[in-house]
């Protein structure tokens, strides 16, 4: 069975309605696979490859649905965002319920502090998917355009740092106490590291803007600016569910929905910035026919996309997977411990996803031209994103497992399900041959 895409732009799909759809498949997913993010087997950065590559392939698949090529974002607007996952936020959900930790003490301090952080640490995550997006989307520059993009952002993050050293008490709550002595305690080390990181990092985006308004590149100015400052925005008050801990404790994991509703806000802003890439004033003219050579980048960027995503998602669950079948105890593997059972689970999934990877950029290594890669009619391409999605939803479901917040990831695949089946019927205007 094959599947003949006939492109239907957005201004041809009810417009607002496909939006809202879109926003609707991109939020549902994003808040699993950000949940799963945050759960054992998964560090900071490479568990935020799991929703990143999957809104690629997203990204993909939408775009392509509406006649636009796509490919040669995906893997980059993945691998973006995962740098985000670099930053530390455990602490501030202490602070917005009033609860400063200092060595075995708690101090008070003032709640909006802990929302200012989460607010930072918002603008952070964002920051590199973001930035990376709109260098993805854009023009080419030339070396000097580089060299200022990569450099420029350094130095003004490396400035960001001169003045956390030369004036703390604006970065560490509390500094005024005099707490920050030469022992810190654990508490204090993870402040004086967290709040350092995400500072320098929003320092970062501040360079990086810059050069963007410098350069007049338009397309990284706003996606700096949603995806960034959207989550500056939907992080902290995502963050707000915590406060549940203070009421209802024992009624549900807290964190959790925070994190379900972090991805889903984060996927909602990939969502309209795809919107916005897909109106033809905003995407840079391409020569017809494709050159070989961009051609076969684009097909490596969404095959990487692909291979990665399931590479890092079946490395993170194998930890979980093994407790669910009763392998072994979840007291005993971390995602740096690897049991033998654990070895036996994931090696020929590995091998599986790294052979196929390695036979598909073979095969677009060898493309001389003629047909397109991957814009030939397909086989089954919606049936193959919707098995992804099916995957992430055992995925969640696996990684929860006995807790009842299980429900609200059903409920997410659910409203998943339902905006890819309306939003499929809405881009195709021919039916599936057989």
């Amino acid at each position: 069975m094959t599947e003949d895409v006939v492109p239907v732009g957005p201004e041809d799909c009810g417009r607002g309605k496909c939006l809202a759809l879109t926003m609707l498949l991109f939020g549902s997913i994003g808040g699993i696979t950000w949940a799963i993010r945050g759960t054992g087997g998964w560090g900071g950065m490479d568990g935020t490859l799991v929703p990143g590559m999957t809104w690629g392939l997203l990204w993909y698949y939408v775009s392509r649905r509406m006649g636009v090529d796509g490919r040669g974002i995906s893997f980059w607007l993945g691998f973006g965002i995962a740098l985000g996952g670099m930053l530390g936020y455990g602490q501030y959900i202490s602070w917005i319920r009033g609860m400063f930790n200092v060595k075995d003490e708690i101090i008070p301090v003032a709640r909006w502090i802990g929302f200012l952080w989460l607010a930072v640490t918002g603008l952070g995550w964002g920051a590199p998917g973001g930035i990376a997006l709109g260098w993805a989307i854009g023009r080419g520059t030339g070396l000097k355009g580089w060299l200022a993009r990569l450099f420029v952002p350094l130095i003004v993050a490396f400035l960001g740092w001169i003045l956390v050293q030369t004036c703390p008490v604006l970065f560490f709550p509390n500094h005024d106490l005099g707490i920050y002595g030469e022992e810190l305690g654990r508490h204090l080390q993870r402040t004086v590291s967290t709040n350092t990181t995400n500072a320098v990092t929003a320092f970062w985006w501040i360079g990086a803007m810059i050069v963007a308004g410098l350069q007049r590149d338009r397309r990284t100015l706003i996606a700096g600016g949603v995806i960034s400052g959207g989550f500056f925005f939907a992080f902290p008050l995502s963050a707000a569910w915590c406060l549940g801990y203070e009421h209802a404790p024992q009624y549900i994991d807290w964190w959790k929905v925070w994190e379900l509703s972090s991805g889903f806000f984060m996927g909602a802003l990939y969502a309209l910035m795809l919107f916005w890439w897909m109106k033809p004033k905003h995407r840079p003219e391409e020569p017809s026919p494709l050159p070989v050579r961009v051609d076969k980048r684009r097909a490596v960027s969404i095959t990487m996309c692909v291979s990665t995503l399931l590479l890092i998602t079946f490395f993170g669950v194998t930890s979980r997977a093994g407790v669910v079948l009763g392998l072994y105890d979840d007291k005993a593997v971390d995602q740096y411990q690897w049991p033998l059972p654990r070895i036996i689970l994931f090696a020929p999934l590995a091998l599986a996803i790294l052979g196929g990877m390695t036979a598909r950029l073979w095969q677009i290594l060898r493309h001389v031209g003629g047909t397109p890669l991957d814009q030939a009619r397909e086989p089954a391409l919606s049936h193959r994103v919707g098995d992804v999605m099916m995957l992430m939803g055992l995925v969640g479901a696996i990684t929860i497992w006995p807790h009842k917040i299980g429900v609200l990831y059903a409920f997410f695949l659910l409203w998943a399900i339902f905006a890819f089946n309306r939003l499929r019927s809405r881009t195709a205007s021919s039916v599936p041959e057989g």
